[in-house]
């Protein structure tokens, strides 16, 4: 199973059981799917782009009590869902399995929790002139999100740090992979390498590896049970 995440971040204000609840949270669009579609996409991020832009004109820097009915997490939550509903197209919508909202600032992973490798690469059968055609770089995110707990992280095995690093810090992907190097992609060749060399989460279960490209966007495969 491969899903992506897109996030947008803002400030707001809200009362939330008769206290203030001013914040800082982060709306995340999850969407799932069995099989990519070409270039190896579950969707293109650019389909997504206007989450930010719904997120900037309606909810940042906004009192949320003015705003919408429920200024809660799951208020929120709603909202988001009812515009994606309303806004994304019928393919992207069809995919949409979650929206979370997540309060306060994001803490970044522990030093053994992530692996930070920087690498660059140009994707194949795209529309003229999208910008992911062009040869650009960026600085790569993974980490191993828990099977058990979703929401907890576990330390990257050490060997997988070394696969990495040794086979793609500081290359250019199209040239160490065999597919077209999105991140869909390179989530799942990880993940089916942890599988090959019996590399598991504590309980047993199959690891599943996420990649961010940017702060906003990230891929992850999970390897399903036969």
């Amino acid at each position: 199973m491969y899903a992506i995440g897109k996030r947008a971040a803002c400030d707001i204000a809200r009362t939330i059981d008769g206290a203030d609840g001013s914040d800082l949270i982060t709306v995340e669009l999850v969407l799932t799917a069995r099989e990519l579609a070409k270039p190896g996409f579950v969707v293109d991020f650019g389909n997504l782009s206007g989450l930010q832009r719904h997120v900037d004109a309606v909810l940042d820097h906004h009192d949320l009590d003015t705003v919408l009915a429920d200024p809660t997490d799951a208020g929120i939550a709603a909202h988001i869902r009812t515009w994606a509903q309303q806004n994304l197209p019928e393919e992207v919508r069809e995919l949409l399995a979650d929206v979370r909202v997540l309060t306060g600032r994001l803490p970044a992973p522990a030093d053994d929790q992530a692996v930070h490798f920087r690498a660059r690469h140009w994707l194949c059968d795209l529309p003229e002139g999208h910008k992911c055609g062009r040869h650009h770089g960026h600085a790569y995110l993974l980490t191993l999100p828990d099977p058990d707990r979703p929401d907890r992280l576990l330390p990257v095995p050490e060997r997988l740090r070394e696969f990495v690093l040794s086979r793609f810090h500081a290359k250019a992907l199209n040239e160490v992979l065999d597919l077209n190097p999105t991140s869909e992609h390179l989530a799942a060749v990880l993940t089916a390498w942890l599988a090959e060399h019996q590399l598991t989460a504590p309980s047993g279960r199959a690891l599943e590896v996420r990649l961010s490209e940017t702060a906003s966007t990230w891929a992850q495969f999970t390897l399903e049970p036969a």
